[in-house]
């Protein structure tokens, strides 16, 4: 195929205070192999750590533009209103991508005629904190059975990380949902969408892509908080979760609370939370083998990781039960 017939790419990159992040990331992009990519739009939710000032930078193909609704959500949407190719790659700040991730994401949806295709995620830390939360992420212990942390050939999946679309795929599902959910749930809900329709979204272990993950139990508690909170604003707004994945911490959370408020004795009461630090504590271990990530780190992050994801959830149906909408922007950003 000659670069003349080759679909043109925007590549859409919401962003909000990635001085960290956007350097690498940009850099990433830019050493893409696929010679038909005609943009790269930072969308940017009103940034004030100089992330705004970095990516001008750069120059052309980078391109910044103002997102005065601030959420990645809307950032998406101003993205796809802006962009000029025949299809739409999607990049987050806290990643890098091999340099033929865009061919590859291209490639593989012109070879499936997919709705949607991406791969798996590898995660890497950038602190001792953040290499045990990645090894958290990427072991089904962790995180669960996700296939987009640990697929190994080509499959339809519920979700992928980021993505890649074709532009009048998004126009005809009307963009991401910006009014009706928690921010951050804008990714896997507009891949529900896709399948109640009918389509399919395609994970390919072909594509490659790296996540840095958090680097500290606070932030870590914060996102994995807030991802049960999206999960259960999706559920309310679909009547349905696009996975059962999400009621596993759930019923950590049920369970426990069911035993403190029926038992008669403290084993009981305490049972659920002993044996899931047992679990919990053996998993650590488990993960402490690998090089560079510390046991007792690993205990924290998989004890914040699902206690939180849980807890969110349920916050989220009570803050329905008691008739208050979701956070469509992040603390500090209403």
């Amino acid at each position: 195929m000659s670069d003349r017939r080759l679909p043109t790419v925007s590549i859409v990159l919401p962003a909000l205070n990635e001085r960290s992040f956007i350097e690498g990331c940009l850099a990433s992009l830019l050493a893409q192999d696929y010679p038909a990519i005609v943009e790269i739009l930072v969308v940017d939710g009103g940034s004030t750590d100089g992330t705004v000032a970095i990516a001008t930078g750069f120059g052309a193909p980078v391109r910044v533009i103002e997102n005065p609704r601030v959420t990645a959500a809307a950032a998406m949407n101003i993205g796809i209103d802006a962009a000029v190719g025949t299809l739409i790659c999607r990049a987050d700040a806290h990643a890098a991508y091999e340099d033929d991730y865009i061919r590859r994401c291209v490639e593989v949806l012109l070879e499936t005629g997919a709705d949607n295709v991406g791969g798996p995620v590898r995660a890497v830390g950038t602190t001792p904190f953040g290499r045990a939360v990645a090894a958290v992420y990427s072991s089904p212990l962790g995180t669960g059975p996700a296939p987009s942390h640990y697929a190994t050939e080509r499959t339809d999946a519920d979700t992928v990380w980021l993505g890649c679309w074709r532009r009048e795929t998004l126009r005809r599902l009307g963009g991401f949902d910006e009014d009706r959910l928690q921010w951050s749930a804008e990714d896997q809900e507009l891949n529900f969408r896709i399948r109640q329709e009918g389509g399919r979204v395609v994970l390919d272990p072909s594509i490659h892509v790296t996540y840095f993950p958090r680097g500290a139990p606070r932030p870590l508690w914060d996102q994995y908080f807030n991802w049960g909170v999206a999960k259960a604003s999706t559920l309310v707004r679909h009547g349905s979760l696009p996975t059962v994945r999400p009621l596993a911490p759930a019923a950590l959370v049920a369970a426990t609370a069911a035993g403190a408020l029926l038992g008669r004795s403290w084993r009981v009461r305490l049972a659920v939370p002993i044996a899931h630090t047992a679990f919990a504590t053996a998993t650590a271990l488990w993960l402490g083998r690998q090089d560079g990530v510390d046991a007792p780190k690993a205990f924290a992050a998989v004890e914040i990781c699902q206690w939180s994801y849980g807890l969110g959830f349920f916050a989220g149906l009570v803050r329905t039960a008691r008739g208050r909408s979701f956070d469509t922007r992040p603390s500090g950003h209403r």
